[in-house]
């Protein structure tokens, strides 16, 4: 046996090792390739669906910000008119409030006419005053008995600060006929048509 040429065995054996190690390395690499391939085209996919799936999240953000900038941008511009609004009230309060004085006795005598039971107190606004005088008080008491009621007004002497007109004033309340109280009463209605006149072009 020990004779015997086991060269050629181990060729053999080295041979078939090596083609089987060849074989089994090309097989690997083959498996290796699919799964390089597979985890690639996973991976693309898995990209792709990531992307689009950015994208759409990109696009979804895109467009919240979006509404959230038009939102904004109305509501700034809301805003804004409301602010040019209140300023087109005050400009015309403070041009009421400069009207002369006998406008302002007639003005004021009509409301109280109106408004009064007749034996209120009547206090006269800081601004612009000029109207109110004995002569004033005098004229109001007979009107008021002519319309049926006491005619016994008497007048404060101090006065409301920061408005132009007449309080009418009860131990139990007080009754603003100034031009102040007579905007803010007749503002919701007058709106409309200040925004309508300030801003032509949001009407249909």
């Amino acid at each position: 046996m020990s004779t015997i040429n086991t060269q050629p065995i181990l060729d053999l054996i080295k041979k078939e090792a090596q083609e089987a190690a060849d074989r089994l390395l090309k097989e690997a690499k083959g498996r290796t390739e699919d799964i390089y391939e597979s985890a690639a085209d996973r991976i693309a996919t898995l990209q792709k669906k990531t992307r689009e799936q950015a994208k759409a999240e990109a696009d979804i953000q895109e467009d919240r910000l979006r509404r959230l900038f038009m939102l904004e941008e109305r509501k700034d511009l809301l805003g804004l008119k409301r602010e040019v609004i209140d300023e087109a009230f005050l400009t015309a309060l403070a041009q009421l409030n400069q009207t002369p004085a006998d406008k302002v006795a007639q003005i004021m005598g009509d409301l109280v006419l109106q408004n009064a039971a007749g034996d209120e107190v009547l206090q006269a606004g800081a601004v612009n005053d000029a109207f109110f005088t004995d002569a004033f008080l005098q004229e109001m008491n007979t009107r008021l008995k002519q319309a049926g009621k006491p005619g016994t007004l008497t007048m404060a002497a101090d006065r409301y600060p920061g408005v132009c007109g007449l309080v009418l004033k009860t131990s139990q309340s007080e009754m603003h006929c100034t031009f102040d109280a007579l905007l803010s009463t007749k503002r919701e209605e007058l709106e409309t048509r200040v925004a309508a006149i300030l801003f032509p072009q949001d009407q249909g």
